[in-house]
């Protein structure tokens, strides 16, 4: 239960906050170099979920009584009021699965859309409109490196591309999403590359995000595509030398053996952690609880993300216009009394 309260509180707060930040004044940064990408954050450095507030301590074995301080005619008022918060699920369940099922039938609308604007930047369509702007004499072709400057600029998602990454990310034609009807709630995100790619085969990688039903933003199951690394290629692991020394009495030079080992990476999400269960969790120290909480918290924040607000305004990502500015960038920017 502890991880899932933490959990919750992390993952909302993280939805709300991209959403928030998505509203703030924008600033065009499309001057910022092809293949742009922001330092990965470092595991563990992320700030911690707010504690729950009046959080009472318990002792090993107790069970925690929520009502303790409650009357019995005011814990009667509760259990009804709970049967009233049946009523509320059974109906916000209905809307969830009509929900999903209308967001289905405009993803199919969106398709032809965004079609479009994929030959677009691949360089399939001819542009013959000319914009009020003057020939400089260079070709027409594709806009290179379209997705990974969009994924790059933005503030949540580039924290996580690494310079590595950002080699595999110029090979990404194009992103997409569909919603999952049915039982299971949620989204898949799909990513697919350019045939050329010479860092793995696949040419499709799936990334799937299934949620608890009475909540949109709690995590029931993360799975992703397993992706086929060319040897040498796989950015999710660096190599690391370790001196082994000879047996007793043993005169030859210390051997050294080469060890992968895993790194940050923007294609951690495809490997994302398992969903602890209840019983799992109780014989999990603090810190175990908290690690995993953070990596599902920012696993979800990169997947809502490019859902909800790359993948629609992909051109404005790439650009940088729709980039929030920072609080430093803010104040070069507006010195006070100017505006």
């Amino acid at each position: 239960m502890a991880l899932a309260l933490l959990t919750r509180q992390a993952l909302r707060a993280s939805a709300i906050y991209s959403h928030v930040v998505s509203s703030r004044p924008t600033k065009a940064l499309f001057g910022r170099p092809a293949g742009f990408s922001a330092a990965a954050a470092p595991k563990g450095k992320q700030p911690p979920p707010p504690p729950v507030e009046d959080e009472p301590e318990l002792d090993e074995g107790m069970d925690y009584d929520p009502m303790e301080d409650l009357t019995v005619p005011q814990r009667r008022r509760v259990l009804a009021m709970k049967e009233v918060q049946k009523k509320y699920d059974a109906i916000h369940n209905e809307y969830q699965k009509e929900l999903a099922a209308l967001q289905h039938k405009y993803n199919g609308k969106y398709v032809p859309i965004f079609d479009e604007r994929r030959d677009i930047f691949t360089g399939k369509t001819a542009i013959t409109e000319k914009y009020d702007l003057q020939d400089d004499g260079e070709p027409d072709g594709p806009v290179p490196e379209f997705w990974l400057n969009a994924l790059a600029n933005h503030n949540k998602v580039g924290a996580f591309i690494t310079e590595r990454d950002s080699e595999v990310l110029k090979y990404l034609e194009d992103i997409r999403s569909e919603v999952l009807l049915g039982e299971e709630r949620g989204f898949k995100l799909l990513f697919y590359f350019r045939a050329d790619n010479p860092h793995f085969s696949n040419k499709v990688l799936e990334k799937v995000y299934v949620l608890e039903p009475e909540d949109d933003v709690v995590p029931k199951n993360f799975t992703g595509t397993a992706i086929a690394w060319k040897p040498g290629r796989d950015v999710t692991v660096e190599e690391s030398k370790r001196r082994v020394k000879g047996g007793k009495g043993d005169k030859s030079k210390p051997a050294f053996v080469v060890e992968k080992v895993p790194c940050d990476s923007f294609f951690t999400i495809f490997d994302p952690p398992k969903v602890p269960t209840e019983a799992q969790a109780t014989i999990m120290s603090e810190e175990e609880l908290e690690e995993v909480e953070e990596a599902l918290a920012n696993d979800f924040d990169i997947g809502f993300a490019i859902k909800d607000q790359i993948i629609p305004r992909a051109v404005e990502w790439f650009t940088g216009e729709i980039a929030p500015i920072s609080p430093d960038e803010y104040d070069d920017e507006y010195e006070e009394g100017e505006y």
